[in-house]
């Protein structure tokens, strides 16, 4: 009996002492790998350092050699430390100088370094002017932003003010249509251009300035206008008029309240991949909305790089629906 109750006492021995061995192997290799991982690590870092002391000697020696006139390609390549492209690129680097100031300036010999391209954004507010006009005014000289303002005929004295001060402020004025009748001013062409004038005329009387710069009531591609859209632009472009549709709306005429945030995404969806880009908003009593989401659009405007914020004037690249061709305008 003594021998059958030993020999289970002797496995679980047995069990015991290799599951202390696995634990203590376990322990050891935790301890270790560690070390030996740092003592590895340590080793790559002091040869790094060391290679980027040589490194930095050697651009030292050629920074010295290239501003002196004596710097030698062929000992610099076969140094053994940078080879080709690499000698080529810091060569390219250093050879641009700094002025007094501080500024890059091109050395003699130099292609001048091409300019990255400038994202051009312009902010166009229709329906104005408005209770909201005089907020919206002050917002765009708290962040000195000039925008562009189709506005509507309106002849009360505080309208008149409000165009005045556009226009003193540095603002583009532009005409959206005297009465923003659909049904009157698209009657038929003539109906459009007595319209067009008499707002022409009116704030010429009002500010001094002779605009001519239009966008139509709904877009070009409105389709509600019973007289041929190509037709009107065709009498525009003849009397020197030039119009402007958008490439990016805000949304705030669609019906629905947005929300500020709504409003800005709206605005800066697909902002990015345009660099010509026309924003629509509207100047109206009832889109405070718009006017308390024209702060965060413009701050985020204003942080995207290459980015400039500006009024439509003669040289702005119009963004138009529809457009038509010198013969059917000659028609």
């Amino acid at each position: 009996m003594a021998t059958e109750n030993s020999a289970p006492s002797e496995v679980r021995r047995k069990r015991v002492q290799r599951l202390k061995r696995g634990i203590i192997i376990s322990l050891v290799a935790s301890i270790l790998i560690p070390i030996i991982l740092c003592i590895f690590l340590l080793i790559r870092l002091f040869s790094m350092e060391s290679r980027l002391k040589e490194l930095e000697e050697l651009l030292s020696n050629m920074q010295m050699q290239v501003s002196s006139g004596s710097v030698n390609m062929e000992e610099s390549e076969n140094s053994g430390l940078i080879q080709g492209p690499v000698v080529a690129d810091l060569l390219g680097e250093i050879s641009i100088g700094m002025d007094s100031e501080g500024e890059e300036v091109l050395q003699d010999g130099q292609e001048e370094l091409p300019e990255e391209p400038v994202r051009k954004v312009y902010l166009t507010f229709d329906d104005g002017p408005s209770s909201g006009t005089g907020e919206i005014l002050d917002i765009l000289a708290e962040y000195d932003v000039k925008a562009t303002f189709f506005v509507v005929g309106k002849e009360a004295e505080w309208a008149q003010d409000a165009y005045r001060r556009i226009v003193e402020e540095g603002h583009t004025l532009g005409m959206h249509s005297y009465t923003h009748d659909y049904q009157q001013i698209y009657a038929s062409l003539d109906a459009y251009s007595e319209d067009l004038l008499k707002l022409q005329d009116y704030l010429y009387d009002v500010t001094g300035v002779r605009s001519v710069y239009v966008r139509f009531p709904g877009g070009s591609s409105n389709t509600v206008s019973r007289t041929d859209m190509r037709e009107l632009i065709a009498y525009l472009e003849e009397e020197g008029f030039t119009y402007y549709d958008w490439n990016i709306s805000s949304q705030d005429a669609s019906g629905v309240r947005l929300t500020p945030e709504q409003i800005v995404n709206n605005c800066l969806q697909g902002l990015e991949k345009k660099d010509n880009v026309i924003i629509l908003m509207h100047d109206a009593a009832s889109k405070h909305t718009t006017v308390e989401a024209l702060p965060i659009l413009i701050e985020s405007i204003q942080a995207m790089e290459n980015t400039e914020l500006l009024p439509i004037t003669e040289d702005t690249v119009p963004v138009q629906h529809i457009t038509i061709s010198h013969e059917e305008t000659e028609e």
